[in-house]
């Protein structure tokens, strides 16, 4: 089988339209094609298809800072993207993919620098024991896909803070993240950048191939994913396609002690229960049923404490309280 091969550079910083490009890819690549796309996210935490992001990361802190989250199709767990940051997609059909083809094509990208850098064989690929790039993997239909980043300027505290839960009381049956020493490739060499990078992995993918690929530049005047857009942009599918979990919230305010268990599903309150040492035991008990079946989102909750709770003083504290917690 003849293949083809083909470079795309997205010139968009917006996650929902990287993360659409990349399934569009994937829907429509042809069987004798080999794809590598590059792009980058603006101030982005992503996380793994099956994971919870009320565990995964401190949602308050990314609504305050204009951090965007947006779930992926791939497994695996939470990831910070800035502009420090280079994502890769290698993208192919069964007989054209090979993972670790994949790695070389990185690992001799960035030995242009000296650093010499190593696959641990389980989704990492480390460089002096840290971890500089974290990989994640998709089949489906006959196609495959492999992505990563690679940390070569990332502000790490800032990456360290937003994947840092808040600390609720909370359960879930997800997966959890784990968060590994990590490091900046620039640390090891100083000249690196993600422009430059971008040139090297683009010369690797060729001189490994032994091809020229013909380049295509992505933005989103020229391509149109709105369907796809649709999606990643959806309170949905970030959210709502949450496993199952469970969230126990408590404070103390001048009207009593206040006790809230929520259970979760599809990102639905399936069951509450509500513990209260104040005088307004009625209104707690239609705030109870009240909740059942409203999606986990601030307004909703707010919305249904001002139905069901008519003294102000309690109104009052209770969305205050409540929306600082879920920020939804």
């Amino acid at each position: 089988m003849h293949r083809k091969f083909k470079v795309y550079l997205s010139e968009s910083f917006d996650p929902k339209f990287n993360l659409s490009v990349e399934e569009w890819l994937m829907n429509c690549s042809e069987p004798d094609e080999v794809l590598l796309f590059l792009w980058q996210n603006k101030n982005t935490v992503v996380i793994g298809r099956n994971q919870n992001p009320y565990k995964e990361c401190d949602i308050k802190r990314l609504k305050e800072n204009d951090v965007h989250l947006i779930r992926r199709l791939s497994g695996g767990g939470a990831v910070y993207h800035d502009l420090g940051n280079l994502n890769f997609t290698f993208i192919a059909s069964d007989k054209n993919y090979n993972v670790e083809n994949n790695m070389k094509v990185i690992t001799d990208a960035i030995a242009r620098y000296g650093i010499y850098g190593y696959f641990n064989g389980r989704n990492d690929l480390l460089v002096q024991e840290r971890k500089f790039s974290g990989n994640a993997f998709i089949s489906d239909n006959g196609r495959n896909c492999h992505h990563g980043t690679i940390l070569v300027d990332v502000e790490l505290e800032k990456m360290s803070g937003y994947l840092t839960v808040s600390p609720l009381k909370l359960e879930s049956k997800g997966i959890d993240s784990v968060l590994s020493r990590v490091i900046n490739l620039k640390e090891i060499s100083p000249q690196l950048t993600t422009e430059s990078l971008k040139t090297s992995l683009i010369e690797s993918f060729n001189e490994f191939y032994k091809t020229e690929a013909q380049r295509i530049i992505l933005n989103e005047n020229t391509t149109d994913v709105s369907k796809y857009i649709e999606k990643y942009d959806s309170w949905e599918w970030n959210y709502s396609e949450s496993p199952d979990f469970s969230i126990v919230l408590e404070n103390k305010f001048d009207w009593g002690i206040f006790e809230i268990h929520l259970e979760l599903s599809d990102g639905k309150i399936k069951d509450c229960r509500i513990f209260t040492d104040s005088m307004e035991l009625e209104a707690f008990k239609y705030l109870e049923t009240a909740l059942i079946n409203k999606q986990l989102k601030s307004n909703n909750i707010t919305d249904v404490i001002h139905k069901s709770i008519k003294n102000e003083n309690i109104k009052q504290g209770l969305c205050l309280f409540l929306n600082d917690k879920i920020n939804m």
